[in-house]
């Protein structure tokens, strides 16, 4: 993203503080004018170009929006299109990235910013192992209402509706990009919403909530912040963890240490054959 977007992005943040609360509304409104700008290369165009009067862009809004969104999402996305953009797909990028923060404001507000992270990093589990779900919800050639009636039938009223939107958006707007990616990124600006790194925790068998809380305790004095957990099972590692967080991976696992050992032991052979 480049500097001008990125100053666009931090601007309209700013501005969308008046705009945030328990209601989910403003949230899913920024994902439809997202949605509908990236779709027409036009109203893209025109909305995105910083030549083009104020007047005209507002004007424009109102024709194309004002029966689809509210009065508070029409009054936010004039504000959104004032700004200057690096290029004009930035702008959909950017109403994107807003819509998921008005969702994180939504989840905090209601108290469920944890489960949202967890319901996400979840689903995303689920759809990265499994390569006829990566397919079948990334066709190009498939009615969003196919993909959008496959995730209801994943998920059904189980998980939180922030969570529900958020996978929707996703899986409805890829654009090209991997469902799982997507998901991935909506997880992490939920946590950088809750000022949390995510750590991605493997380990060979389910840790009970006191080996949970202490692990996060543990990486939170650590770290300086507060940690969110995704728990990974994978029976391959034998015993111990190993933890990804902050671009650095900690792997104390009991297959690594035997590996480990292992090149330990070949070349002490080694050196005593040379011997």
């Amino acid at each position: 993203m480049a500097s001008s977007t990125r100053q666009a992005l931090a601007q309209a943040k700013a501005d969308s503080s008046a705009y945030l609360g328990s209601d989910l509304a403003f949230a899913t409104d920024l994902f439809v004018v997202a949605d509908a700008i990236s779709s027409s290369t036009q109203l893209r165009g025109i909305l995105s170009d910083s030549s083009t009067e104020s007047a005209a862009k507002d004007d424009l809004i109102d024709r194309v929006f004002k029966t689809k969104v509210s009065a508070n999402a029409l009054e936010f996305v004039k504000k959104v299109v004032a700004l200057r953009f690096s290029r004009s797909m930035d702008l959909v990028i950017v109403l994107e990235q807003l819509g998921v923060h008005a969702a994180s404001a939504t989840a905090s507000k209601t108290s469920v910013l944890d489960q949202v992270q967890d319901e996400l990093f979840s689903f995303q589990q689920v759809v990265a192992s499994d390569r006829d779900l990566q397919f079948a919800l990334s066709n190009k050639s498939a009615p969003n209402e196919t993909k959008l009636a496959l995730v209801k039938a994943l998920i059904g009223s189980k998980a939180h509706l922030v969570t529900q939107a958020l996978i929707n958006q996703a899986v409805g707007s890829a654009r090209g990009r991997r469902v799982a990616v997507v998901i991935d990124q909506f997880a992490k600006q939920v946590a950088a919403y809750g000022q949390s790194l995510v750590a991605t925790v493997t380990v060979s068998k389910a840790l009970d909530q006191s080996q949970i809380e202490r692990l996060r305790s543990t990486l939170a004095g650590t770290y300086g912040q507060q940690v969110s957990l995704n728990v990974e099972i994978d029976p391959s590692i034998l015993g111990g963890m190993v933890v990804q967080i902050a671009g650095e991976i900690i792997d104390g696992s009991v297959s690594t240490r035997l590996q480990n050992l292992k090149l330990q032991l070949a070349k002490a052979s080694g050196s005593i054959n040379r011997s």
